[in-house]
């Protein structure tokens, strides 16, 4: 059972009819396991796709050619690699890179906020040089 709650001063409280519903089964004194997340914001997830389109618009020429970067989708797996996010799959005499999901199941808003961040010190250090990072993040704002 998963449900959705509230933290208050008097412990988790069921934000929805339907997750009250599901807590009204518990019994005082139940021992429960809870899968305690923090639901991704849309919004955040939104802000991530505008900050790669901006990187890739404004990736230098020469980066395209060397890393060969060709699309937004290409941005997206060449940072996760740089930040590790990637395994190798090997398949006969051949090996494949296959890049971690970010998707919502995959990644909750902490983890995804994380990664987020160093998104945008990667992308300062190795594709915008130069670039002012508060510039960075008020031109996401603008763009998304």
């Amino acid at each position: 059972m998963k449900i959705y709650c509230r933290v208050t001063d008097l412990g988790l409280v069921p934000m929805y009819d339907s997750d009250y519903d599901e807590k009204k089964r518990l019994k005082i004194g139940d021992t429960v396991l809870c899968d305690i997340k923090k639901p991704r914001n849309y919004e955040f997830h939104k802000k991530f796709f505008a900050l790669v389109r901006l990187t890739y618009d404004n990736l230098p020429e020469h980066l395209h050619e060397a890393l060969n970067i060709y699309s937004e989708e290409d941005m997206r797996t060449c940072l996760k690699m740089d930040l590790g996010l990637y395994s190798i799959v090997r398949h006969g005499f051949r090996e494949y890179i296959n890049p971690q999901s970010i998707s919502f199941a995959a990644m909750d808003e902490t983890e995804f906020e994380r990664f987020y961040h160093r998104c945008i010190d990667i992308i300062l250090r190795l594709y915008l040089r130069g670039t002012d990072r508060q510039d960075l993040l008020d031109e996401i704002e603008r763009f998304k």
